[in-house]
C-alpha cells in the first residue's frame, strides 16, 4: 500500500466542511452570527476571495485527520450558512505520528485549548468531533467584540481571547441569554478592558478612567 506523501507547512487545500475536528470546546454564538453577517455580505464575484483571506488554518493528524487550530468561529459560521467545502492551510502535517505521540506535540504546541463555557480545563476525549458540536460560550463572544471595538489590542500569543474571556468571566456577571444583557455585558467590559483591573493582560491599552 503506498503511503501518502507529507504536505509542507504552508500548503493549500480546498477541504471538506464536515471533516474539520475541532480542537477547542467552545466558541461565542454571537460572535459566530457576526461572521455570518460578514460573510453573506460579500458579493458572489468576491466570495472566493474573502474565503481565501479567512483560510482555516489545520493541523493533518493521523489516518489524515483534519483539525482546526485556528479560524475556528469562521468555520462554524460558514457550517452554519450551508457551505460544503472551505479553503485550509496546512500548518503542520504530523499524518505519520501515533495518536499519543500526536497530541503530545499539539499540547506542547499550543495547538489545542480543551476548555469548557465554565472556563474549566477538560480531558481531550471532550473535544468535539465535528464542527457544529462545539458549544457557546458568550464570555468568548464578549471579548471578540470587546477586542473590535478597541478595548484591548490583537497580538500573536497562544490563545489571548480565552484569557480575556475567563477575565470577564470573573468580572461581568451572568447570564448573557438575551441581546439586551449582552449588549449591558459589553459595556462593562469595554471598561473593564481599559481599567487597570485588566494590567498584564494580552493587548492591554490603558487605564479608561473607569474601574
Amino acid at each position: 500500500m503506498r503511503t501518502p506523501r507529507t504536505l509542507r507547512d504552508g500548503s493549500k487545500l480546498m477541504v471538506p466542511l464536515d471533516a474539520l475536528h475541532p480542537t477547542q470546546i467552545t466558541v461565542g454564538a454571537y460572535h459566530v452570527q457576526q461572521k455570518v453577517h460578514v460573510t453573506r455580505r460579500v458579493p458572489p464575484a468576491r466570495r472566493h476571495a474573502f474565503l481565501d483571506q479567512h483560510r482555516v488554518h489545520v493541523v493533518i493528524g493521523p489516518e489524515q485527520a483534519l483539525y482546526v487550530v485556528d479560524h475556528h468561529h469562521w468555520v462554524r459560521a460558514w457550517h452554519d450558512l450551508g457551505l460544503s467545502h472551505v479553503p485550509a492551510i496546512v500548518r503542520k502535517d504530523l499524518s505519520r505520528l501515533d495518536e499519543r505521540a500526536f497530541w503530545e506535540w499539539m499540547l506542547d504546541n499550543h495547538m489545542v485549548h480543551p476548555y469548557d463555557e465554565q472556563g474549566r480545563r477538560r480531558p481531550l476525549s471532550e473535544l468535539p468531533e465535528c464542527i457544529h458540536a462545539m458549544r457557546d460560550d458568550p464570555y468568548r463572544s464578549l471579548e471578540a467584540f470587546v477586542q473590535l471595538a478597541g478595548g484591548y489590542l490583537k497580538v500573536k500569543q497562544a490563545y489571548p481571547d480565552f484569557r480575556w474571556a475567563d477575565f470577564f468571566r470573573r468580572h461581568v456577571e451572568g447570564p448573557l441569554d438575551s441581546t439586551e444583557m449582552f449588549a449591558a455585558a459589553l459595556v462593562r467590559a469595554f471598561q473593564l478592558a481599559r481599567s487597570a483591573k485588566a494590567r498584564g493582560l494580552p493587548g492591554f491599552i490603558g487605564k479608561s478612567g473607569t474601574c
